[in-house]
């Protein structure tokens, strides 16, 4: 009889035993899975930091020469007006421009008679074309310039401005309403 109280002791004592064992088993399983959790997450992190740093350093190399590239544009313009004078200046202004668009230097193309667009001109000056409509460019007064898609310098123009008759009329009427 003592010989089955005490297998029957061992047998309890096994599954106490197994029962904590198990437990603990489990609980390394949560903390095993938490620590691949977390090794995850620090992994796509720092490959997220890799993809930003990449688009950064190629963002840098394309707009490193930005300010060197600007520098050089009032010497492309005054070739351009030298070459409407004297043709020679034209080799020197077509060696310098295909340098500066192997670096991504583009035109932007503004043409008399395009409709004004604010994204890519400033308007520095008003003229009177009765044969334009309103609003279209009358004169490039500079070219514009993209470095690699991005607007290094808008082109300078000037656009038509229809002074109405009647506006002038009513101006004359005003100021002579004033000076009484």
């Amino acid at each position: 009889m003592f010989k089955n109280l005490f297998v029957a002791l061992i047998i309890m004592s096994k599954e106490k035993h197994k029962e904590e064992f198990k437990e603990k088993l489990k609980d390394e399983e949560e903390k095993i899975g938490e620590l691949t959790n977390d090794l995850k997450r620090v992994q796509a992190e720092f490959e997220n930091y890799q993809k930003r740093s990449e688009r950064n350093n190629q963002e840098y190399k394309q707009f490193a020469n930005a300010d060197t590239i600007s520098d050089l544009l009032p010497v492309v313009d005054s070739l351009e007006q030298g070459i409407k004078h004297n043709k020679d200046f034209t080799q020197v202004y077509e060696q310098l421009i295909t340098i500066l668009q192997k670096k991504g230097l583009e035109k932007i193309e503004v043409n008399v008679g395009d409709n004004f667009d604010h994204e890519i001109m400033d308007c520095l000056m008003q003229e009177e074309n009765k044969e334009m409509e309103e609003g279209k460019v009358v004169n490039v007064l500079s070219t514009g310039y993209k470095l690699n898609e991005k607007i290094l310098r808008t082109a300078k123009i000037s656009i038509n401005k229809i002074e109405a008759k009647k506006d002038k009329k009513e101006n004359k009427k005003n100021e002579g309403e004033r000076n009484n």
